[in-house]
């Protein structure tokens, strides 16, 4: 009987034992998988604020090149219908610009290019509105010059200089973040496979000491007298 005790002792641990692995593999997998879904998270809303600033910076530019369509057009129309689309390009670039200005908030350095740009879109506005007036008190010939000259465009190449570091910038960072992301994945599967491997390990210590609990010689009973 005390034979007897002491192998089931022994047995009762060693399915315990067995069982180790499968309780560390299901901890350490919801931990490391709630630290790796926290990370991803974190990732993913990177990637997503690049994308939409790339988005806010494309916009503001197209609203550009419209209030450059429109003041073109009626330059050389006078026809006051080109004026609708500027004056509607004219409201949108304060909007997208605005949208623009609070998505790099917490960026000090996109924040800096964004002060520039302001200041160059102010200085572009006024140009456009300048030659409009012009072309619409003292006629075509007195306007056509202003287009000509330099002044738009130089404000132009120096406000694309700046969208383009800001492009570089996101561009970096959605690089970045979307290998970071990767990485992350990558780990996420291979703590899927340790925990399916010490499960593994867990129910075959299991399995091996149930045969050997079944095969083990058992002690002929004597009939009471």
């Amino acid at each position: 009987m005390r034979l007897a005790t002491v192998l089931r002792r022994v047995f009762s641990w060693a399915m315990a034992l067995s069982m180790l692995p499968v309780v560390i593999a299901v901890l350490l997998s919801g931990y490391i998988t709630y630290r790796y879904n926290a990370v991803l998270n974190e990732t993913r809303q990177l990637i997503q604020h690049s994308l939409e600033t790339t988005t806010a910076i494309d916009d503001l530019m197209l609203d550009l090149q419209d209030l450059e369509t429109g003041q073109r057009g009626y330059i050389i129309t006078g026809e006051p219908a080109y004026l609708e689309p500027f004056e509607t390009a004219r409201r949108d670039v304060e909007t997208d610009f605005a949208h623009l200005r609070a998505l790099v908030a917490n960026d000090p350095e996109q924040t800096a290019h964004v002060h520039e740009i302001g200041g160059l879109v102010k200085t572009k506005m006024a140009e456009l509105v300048a030659t409009i007036a012009v072309r619409r008190d003292r006629g075509f010939a007195a306007a056509q010059p202003l287009v000509a000259n330099d002044i738009g465009k130089t404000t132009m190449d120096q406000i694309r200089r700046e969208v383009d570091a800001m492009r570089d910038a996101e561009a970096a960072s959605l690089t970045e973040n979307t290998g970071r992301m990767r990485g992350v994945e990558h780990h996420v599967i291979l703590v899927v496979a340790l925990t399916i491997g010490l499960s593994l390990i867990g129910r075959l210590i299991g399995f091996v000491m149930l045969v050997w609990w079944r095969s083990r010689p058992k002690r002929p009973r004597h009939p009471a007298a």
